[in-house]
């Protein structure tokens, strides 16, 4: 009997669905994972260097320590491979508020929960792990987790949002890819069939550029082992442009990298708690600002009209009257940043509290350099929370709402954040808090609620015992190291701010005074400057950036014969020191020691040949020369 074309289409597509269907059964018996659930179908790595390094006790336990390569980047933490029985396992993952930057671990928010739990929860013993790695985007992060996810897990807590737009990645692939291609590849990215087909041709691949000594070419990105951020290697955020493709793409990438993280944990039989990110607003300008591409020449002699007219304007002072000179300048040019941040700070002047947080906010979505969670990020953990049922401890809410409590209103600002986004120590421990409150809803942890009077007295009982730990030079060296970043970045206030205060911890610390008096100089406040570099010289210290920075500091103020000196001892310092040598004439210069301007002038331009300005003046000093000498009849 011939069957009818619809049955023999019908019988096919049975036939086709149950081989596959078998298929996937015994791939999934055999452990081949979804790609999804395994690869980043966006970047991949140059190599792998794992975090933990296996040892051995002296009783024979396996031990897993952090990799002497990886101290870098991450705290150095320690636990049995195996783990004890009655124990809870958690991995702290995330970037550098993870970690405790500008500090260390103790004081981070997986230190304090490290101490919290036992305490709170004596039922179990808790071990808590800080993962966290110094400038790891999400991407990083899930690669971590697909190593940690070996090592009996119970729970991971992420708190990956800041870092996303640090490394460059071009997602040139997805540009030349159809919207139909992606939603097949994404369908067939869940099927194990894919994942075992991909990697059998990967292999191939492989073993065929390996063969011909070629480098196999793939649609992802491939990063270096570590972490290889544009800013280390410009002069600040120079490098950044606003790009609004490429934005979209690299929340697109996180947004995929926090369900695989789901899909990680879960594949481990762990559960995954994720941390909203909050950052500071008010008390951190935008990195970089930049006006919109087809700015037309008209407008922006406007924009130059209008700040012209402000900066001479008296009654600038008056906060109304330059909230409505910036309010102009934003109607010409709605994406520059820093304008917006400008009027935030009027507005909060003015108390119109609800219109500066805007303004704020705008300010640090439109930054060109993202190095604070835009919108979209925390939107993408919203979604990916709700979507995959995945605990959120929404801690951007839980500092507004205290801020609010504090000060009128819940803009953020320094009162919470040591600098963009790094947290006080004591906002980490706030925050570790709150991931207990949000772990006693879901079970995992047991006992009465954080506000309970006992549960209250039991913490502030540890506090001691963490502060204790804290050793007040390391600090300041911390924060000085801050305030090297915050002022290479050119954000002399903040920087100024972390500079005083490691100070406060290293009080003779020279590099510390050195920041504090370059932030006071480029913010015009050159007496103040040179009386932090007369501190930083008053102990017979020797600092030759310093003395090449105060003697030029000095030629510009007009103490040219105090000047002279500072310069001589930059140069005897470092004898290759162009820009001493070049200040050192220019000194020289003004007080018409002409001989002297030349010579200085020429060993300038020896060590850094054709600088225009150091030509012009070496030319200048010359004839000046020519022109002083006594003519023959005078001799």
């Amino acid at each position: 009997m011939q069957l009818s074309l619809i049955k023999k289409l019908t019988l096919s597509a049975f036939t086709t669905v149950s081989f596959f269907l078998i298929l996937e059964i015994g791939l999934a018996v055999v452990g081949i994972r979804p790609v999804v659930n395994t690869d980043d179908p966006f970047v991949g790595f140059s190599g792998y260097a794992p975090l933990m390094a296996h040892s051995t006790a002296e009783d024979g336990t396996a031990i897993l320590t952090t990799a002497e390569n990886k101290r870098n980047w991450f705290n150095i933490q320690s636990f049995p491979k195996v783990k004890a029985p009655r124990t809870k396992r958690i991995f702290c993952m995330g970037g550098s508020t993870t970690y405790g930057h500008p500090f260390f671990d103790s004081t981070s928010f997986a230190g304090w929960l490290r101490e919290y739990l036992p305490v709170h929860d004596p039922s179990c013993h808790w071990e808590v792990i800080n993962a966290g790695g110094i400038s790891y985007a999400s991407y990083r992060v899930a690669t971590l987790m697909e190593e940690l996810a070996q090592y009996e897990p119970d729970l991971f807590i992420v708190y990956s949002a800041h870092n996303e737009f640090l490394e460059r990645r071009t997602y040139q692939d997805l540009f030349e890819r159809s919207q139909l291609t992606m939603f097949i590849q994404g369908l067939l990215s869940k099927t194990r069939t894919w994942a075992f087909t991909k990697r059998t041709f990967d292999q191939i691949r492989k073993s065929t550029s390996n063969a011909e000594g070629t480098r196999s070419k793939t649609h992802a990105d491939i990063l270096d082992t570590e972490v290889n951020e544009i800013l280390n290697h410009t002069i600040g955020p120079v490098d950044y442009h606003r790009d609004l493709t490429w934005r979209a793409n690299v929340v697109n990438h996180y947004e995929n990298n926090l369900r695989r993280m789901v899909a990680i944990a879960r594949n481990a039989g762990a559960e995954i708690v994720f941390v909203t990110p909050a950052s500071n607003e008010k008390d951190c300008s935008p990195f970089k600002s930049e006006h919109h591409a087809q700015l037309s020449k008209s407008d922006q002699d406007r924009l130059q009209a209008i700040i012209h007219q402000a900066s001479t304007d008296p009654e600038c002072s008056d906060p109304k009257v330059a909230l409505r000179y910036l309010q102009e300048a934003v109607a010409i040019s709605p994406n520059f940043s820093e304008y917006h941040y400008r009027i935030g700070h009027l507005q909060l002047v003015l108390q119109n509290f609800s219109e500066a947080q805007r303004s704020f906010s705008i300010a640090l979505n439109e930054d060109v350099c993202p190095l604070r969670a835009v919108d979209e990020i925390r939107q993408s953990i919203d979604r990916v929370g709700k979507e995959l049922k995945a605990p959120v401890v929404d801690f951007e809410q839980q500092i507004r709402g205290l801020c609010e409590m504090e000060n009128g209103h819940s803009i953020l600002g320094e009162e919470y954040f040591l600098d963009h986004v790094h947290p006080t120590i004591d906002v980490n421990r706030r925050l570790a808090i709150w991931i207990i409150e949000t772990l006693l809803e879901l079970g995992f942890v047991h006992g009465r609620g954080t506000d309970d009077a006992t549960s209250k007295e039991r913490f502030a009982a540890i506090e001691p015992k963490v502060l204790g730990t804290i050793d007040p030079v390391t600090n300041g060296y911390a924060l000085r190291n801050l305030a090297k970043v915050l002022h290479w970045s050119g954000k002399f206030h903040e920087a100024e701010s972390r500079a005083r205060d490691a100070l406060k911890l290293i009080a003779d610390d020279p590099e510390s005074r050195f920041v504090l008096a370059d932030c006071l100089k480029n913010t015009g406040r050159l007496e103040e400057a040179a009386d932090e570099y007369e501190e930083l010289f008053a102990g017979g210290l020797t600092y030759p950036r310093a003395a090449e920075a105060y003697g030029r500091l000095l030629a510009t103020i007009g103490r040219l014969e105090q000047a002279k000196g500072y310069l001589l001892l930059a140069i005897a310092e470092d004898n290759k020191n162009a820009d001493a040598y070049h200040w050192l004439g220019w000194v020289h210069f003004q007080l018409r020691e002409f001989d002297f301007a030349v010579e200085s002038f020429e060993h300038a331009n020896r060590i850094r040949p054709n600088n225009q300005e150091t030509i012009e003046y070496w030319t200048r000093s010359k004839e000046a020369r020519e022109r002083s000498l006594p003519t023959p009849e005078a001799r």
